[in-house]
């Protein structure tokens, strides 16, 4: 069975409608297209906040690492320095102390991997040292060549402390007692 459908509107009411539900149309489209554009400028906007933030935190750790350098930097001019001046006198003297003795006997041990915070050598030729070391490894290597010192000039090695720091840095701080 066939429908039949009349439409007793008119023409122009019919294409009036369609207008409105092709404009409708146009409008929700418009409209999703705008909140999209508002969302991704949105999105935009964070990440370039997150990325500041970052860069921020990472321009402040490069100043922090600067200013140690700058420190480190005038700490071994003062080392070089008052080596220099050690080895001045030594010459003068004619005689190699002690204390110059065991200061060239560590600087062949220690292992280079270590940061030298404090060496101190007093008149007997014992030593306090105070050193900052990368890793375990090199803090077992330090250790190591310290008591097992084939010249057989140290008699005692003791640890003072021994401090476990940030990103994994040790802190350690030795008595050296020579024969």
């Amino acid at each position: 069975m066939a429908k039949i459908s009349i439409n007793l509107l008119p023409q122009e009411y019919l294409s009036n409608e369609i207008k409105q539900a092709k404009f409708h149309k146009v409008q929700l489209l418009s409209s999703a297209a705008i909140v999209l554009v508002a969302f991704l400028a949105t999105i935009a906007v964070g990440i370039r906040y997150l990325q500041s933030q970052n860069i921020r935190a990472v321009e402040a750790k490069i100043v922090e690492g600067e200013e140690k350098v700058i420190e480190l930097a005038g700490r071994q001019t003062s080392l070089f320095l008052i080596k220099n001046r050690l080895s001045t006198i030594n010459q003068y003297l004619g005689i190699t102390s002690k204390q110059v003795s065991t200061y060239a006997l560590l600087e062949r041990l220690l292992p280079s991997r270590i940061g030298i915070s404090a060496l101190t050598v007093d008149r007997s030729g014992d030593a306090q040292l105070v050193a900052v070391v990368p890793d375990i490894l090199t803090l077992d290597d330090l250790i190591s060549d310290l008591t097992s010192d084939s010249s057989g000039k140290i008699s005692r090695v003791s640890v003072e402390s021994l401090n476990r720091g940030r990103e994994d840095t040790y802190r350690i701080s030795l008595k050296i007692q020579t024969k």
